[in-house]
């Protein structure tokens, strides 16, 4: 089994010549939100709740798929928005990296249908140890609530980045053990995507 030093510059992590990881958030491509006013509801309903106060991570893009009478057009106060103040279609959500809280309404009824939207920060991952034999055994110091997700490339400048079959992503004494298989190849390049 050989075990490969690494050195942390900045938020990337070099690994010998061929192995290069770096910590992001998961992308989603589908909607993360379903935003409705079923049967005329002086509300909106958001995954199924009335009027939920949002939690979104700092930096990270959500989507919402709006579909809303005409009289109650979906709005973020909000830098970092797409397609606002709409009926039907998608929006999207570039959370701000500042810590305040914003708020999403109606755009014809403003404060009497609104609901809060907390932000909070990304949780700062680093790896601790990475070792690489038949199987790639990856220990960070993830949380309990958000998991690692290593995935590989093995052209940087390819937009393409395929995940590793993780066999087991546990969370064992403060730090976020991953076993997954090796990619083929020499020229392998690994990174890290999080999520909660």
């Amino acid at each position: 089994m050989k075990n490969m030093n690494m050195k942390s510059y900045g938020t990337k992590f070099l690994a010998a010549s061929i192995l290069t990881l770096s910590a992001s958030l998961l992308d989603t491509t589908a909607a993360d939100f379903q935003v409705r006013t079923p049967g005329g509801i002086f509300a909106f309903q958001i995954n199924g709740q009335q009027s939920p106060t949002l939690t979104l991570v700092r930096g990270q893009t959500y989507t919402f798929d709006v579909e809303t009478s005409n009289n109650h057009p979906f709005r973020i106060e909000s830098a970092g928005v797409d397609n606002n103040d709409i009926n039907s279609g998608v929006m999207t959500f570039n959370v701000p990296t500042n810590n305040e809280v914003r708020y999403y309404e109606c755009v014809v009824h403003g404060v009497q249908m609104r609901g809060e939207i907390f932000t909070v920060a990304p949780p700062q991952i680093q790896i601790l140890n990475f070792t690489v034999s038949t199987n790639i055994v990856l220990t960070s110091t993830a949380t309990n609530n958000w998991n690692v997700f290593p995935e590989y490339t093995t052209n940087l400048f390819a937009t393409n980045w395929y995940a590793l079959t993780v066999q087991s992503n546990r969370f064992v004494n403060g730090t976020r053990e991953t076993f997954c298989g090796k990619p083929e190849g020499e020229s392998v390049f690994i990174r890290l995507r999080t999520s909660p």
